[in-house]
C-alpha cells in the first residue's frame, strides 16, 4: 500500500510509452538497454518539463499575492471601474460603509502573503519525500519496461475469464490509459496555452499560473478552460476594461472552449467509450481518491468495471462450474 501511487505512476507512464520501446527493442535487440533509454526518455518529457512548471507556479503564485496585496492596498485599486458602484451599491441598499469594507481588507491583505509562505514551506518539506518516490518510479519503469510484456501475458491466466474476453479487457484498459493520456492531456495542455496565452496579452497578472489551472479545469467535462477565463472576464469588466473583456469573451468562447471539439474526436476518438456524465463523476472520483493520478485511474477503473459488466452479460464468458 505505501507504494500504491509509485506503481500505479510507472504503470501508466510504462503503457504511454510502450510503443516507444517496442520500436527501441526492435532496433537494439536488447530489452535492458531499450528499458532504459525508455525510462530516460519518460523523464526527459514529463519530469524535466513538470519541474519547470512548479517552478514557475510557485513564481508565478507569490506574483499573485504580491499583486493582489498591492490592490487591496491602494486607495485607488479597489475604487475603479465597476468596482466603485458595487461600493455605492452596498452602501445604499444594504447600509454598508465602503470606507469600512476597504479598511477590514487592508487590514487583512497580509493573510494572503502569509498563507502562500506557509504552503511553500510545506511543498520544501516534501520535496525529500517526492525525490524518493521518484527513484523508486524510475526503478518500477525500468522493470516494467524490461519484463512488462512477460507480466502482461500471464494476466489472462489470472482472470476468470475465457482467454479471449481476458485479452479483450487487457485492451480496453490499454486504449482508455492512451485515450486518457494523449487525448485529456493533450487537450488540457492546449486549452491551458490559449488560455495563458490571452491573458498574459491582455494584461492580467499571473498569466501562466491562471493558464495552469485551466490546464486542470480543461480535464473536468462539465466545467472546462471556461472556468477560468468566465472570471478572467469578469474581472476585466469589474476593472472597468470593457474592451478587453469583450475581446477575451470571444476568444474564450470562438476559440479555447470550441478547440476541444476538433481536437478530441481525433486524439481521444472512441477510446475510452465513456459517456460525459460518467466521464464527469470518474474524473472527480479518480482526483478525490487518488490525486492528479486520478485524472487516468479515475476512467480507466470505470472503463474496467464496464468492460466486466459486459463480460459478465455474457454467459458464454463466464465459466460454469
Amino acid at each position: 500500500r505505501p507504494f500504491l501511487n509509485v506503481i500505479a505512476w510507472s504503470s501508466v507512464l510504462v503503457i504511454t510509452f510502450h510503443p516507444v520501446h517496442q520500436r527501441l527493442v526492435r532496433k537494439t535487440r536488447r530489452a535492458s538497454l531499450s528499458a532504459f533509454v525508455s525510462s530516460v526518455l519518460v523523464v526527459v518529457a514529463f519530469v524535466i518539463p513538470l519541474l519547470f512548471i512548479t517552478a514557475v507556479a510557485l513564481d508565478q503564485f507569490l506574483a499573485l499575492g504580491a499583486s493582489l496585496q498591492h490592490v487591496f492596498t491602494d486607495e485607488t485599486g479597489l475604487k475603479a471601474g465597476a468596482l466603485r458602484q458595487a461600493y455605492e451599491w452596498l452602501s445604499d441598499r444594504l447600509g454598508l460603509e465602503a470606507a469600512a469594507i476597504v479598511a477590514w481588507v487592508q487590514q487583512n491583505a497580509s493573510e494572503l502573503t502569509r498563507v502562500v509562505a506557509g504552503y511553500t514551506l510545506a511543498a520544501a518539506q516534501n520535496v525529500a519525500g517526492a525525490v524518493v518516490s521518484f527513484v523508486f518510479i524510475l526503478f518500477a519503469m525500468f522493470l516494467l519496461f524490461r519484463d512488462g510484456d512477460r507480466i502482461v501475458a500471464r494476466i489472462p491466466d489470472l482472470l476468470p475469464f475465457a482467454r479471449a474476453q481476458s485479452e479483450a479487457l487487457l485492451a480496453r484498459v490499454r486504449d482508455v490509459i492512451y485515450g486518457s493520456v494523449y487525448g485529456v492531456v493533450v487537450i488540457a495542455v492546449v486549452q491551458g496555452a490559449l488560455c495563458g496565452g490571452i491573458f498574459w496579452i491582455l494584461g492580467i497578472p499571473s498569466a501562466a499560473l491562471w493558464g495552469m489551472v485551466a490546464v486542470v479545469t480543461s480535464v473536468l467535462p462539465v466545467v472546462g478552460a471556461a472556468g477560468v477565463w468566465v472570471p478572467g472576464a469578469v474581472y476585466l469588466a469589474a476593472t472597468g476594461q470593457w474592451t478587453r473583456a469583450i475581446i477575451l469573451a470571444v476568444f474564450g468562447t470562438a476559440v479555447i472552449s470550441t478547440v476541444d471539439n476538433f481536437l478530441r474526436p481525433k486524439l481521444v476518438g472512441g477510446r475510452v467509450g465513456l459517456s460525459e456524465l460518467v466521464m464527469f463523476f470518474s474524473l472527480l472520483g479518480g482526483l478525490q481518491v487518488f490525486g492528479v493520478l486520478g485524472i487516468v485511474l479515475g476512467p480507466v477503473l470505470f472503463a474496467i468495471a464496464g468492460a466486466i459488466l459486459d463480460v459478465l452479460s455474457d454467459e458464454t464468458a463466464v465459466p460454469r462450474s
